[in-house]
């Protein structure tokens, strides 16, 4: 019983080990730095217009 116990512990202390390695390395490579001309977090033409008020594009309801 008691070898059985300490296999058990070993167990979940490998795999305590193993997750803690996990979590703590990544797949995250060094940014070059950003590349693009726009900023991902600017809005685009189409973005912040109140529903049906888009001026006649597709699915605006005007036009059709």
């Amino acid at each position: 019983m008691k070898a059985r116990t300490i296999l058990i512990f070993r167990g979940l202390l490998a795999l305590s080990a193993l997750l803690i390695v996990i979590t703590t390395t990544g797949c995250n490579t060094p940014e070059p730095g950003n590349q693009s001309s726009r900023p991902w977090n600017s809005p685009r033409g189409w973005e912040g217009a109140m529903p049906g008020m888009m001026g006649g594009g597709a699915g605006s309801g005007i036009g059709r």
